[in-house]
């Protein structure tokens, strides 16, 4: 309960911060007006709880930050090589692949890493078979599309062990996912 009202007061107080910045001046009328906004947002306007059932492991997330800093460069320097090179463009293709995660958030966390690389775009999730449909350039041979799939899956690797480890794991959607059935 505590928690809650503090989880809520924080977020009040960002949005009203937001709200004077946006605004560009600090006056009591803008900050009044931002935590009013904040309030309104705040309760009359609430974002659905996202059940999370692992916990974070900061040795296995420092190492997924490279991981992804890795791919960001590579791919950085591949696009850009893609783009000064003479030639003709570059295939694209979209791609599906698997991705064997329990958490709806730790599936948003790589839908996003995921789109942040350069190259490549998640154009579609399916959430229940949990499923991505990722648009991906220069696909030129089926090397270049085994590739993608031993990175993708290197990358949900790391996002496990950092999040949602198998023998930590507790399954908190199932009286969520028994109460929608019944519907």
């Amino acid at each position: 309960m505590i928690r809650t009202a503090l989880l809520r007061i924080s977020g009040v107080l960002w949005l009203a911060g937001i709200w004077v910045l946006l605004w560009g001046t600090v006056s009591l009328g803008n900050v009044l007006s931002g935590i009013l906004i904040g309030l309104a947002v705040v309760y009359l306007l609430p974002l659905p709880r996202i059940p999370i059932g692992g916990r974070l492991h900061p040795i296995s997330f420092l190492i997924l930050n490279a991981v992804v800093a890795f791919m960001l460069v590579r791919a950085t320097l591949q696009v850009t090589w893609i783009t000064i090179r003479p030639g003709p463009p570059p295939n694209s293709a979209i791609l599906k692949r698997r991705v064997d995660v329990r958490s709806d958030l730790v599936l948003t966390l790589i839908v996003d890493a995921l789109s942040l690389i350069p190259g490549s775009l998640v154009l579609q999730v399916d959430k229940v078979q949990r499923v991505v449909f990722v648009h991906v350039i220069d696909i030129s041979d089926k090397r270049a599309i085994a590739k993608f799939h031993k990175d993708t899956d290197r990358l949900v690797r790391w996002f496990v062990r950092a999040f949602e480890r198998r023998d930590e794991w507790r399954d908190i959607t199932s009286n969520a996912s028994m109460g929608r059935e019944e519907l």
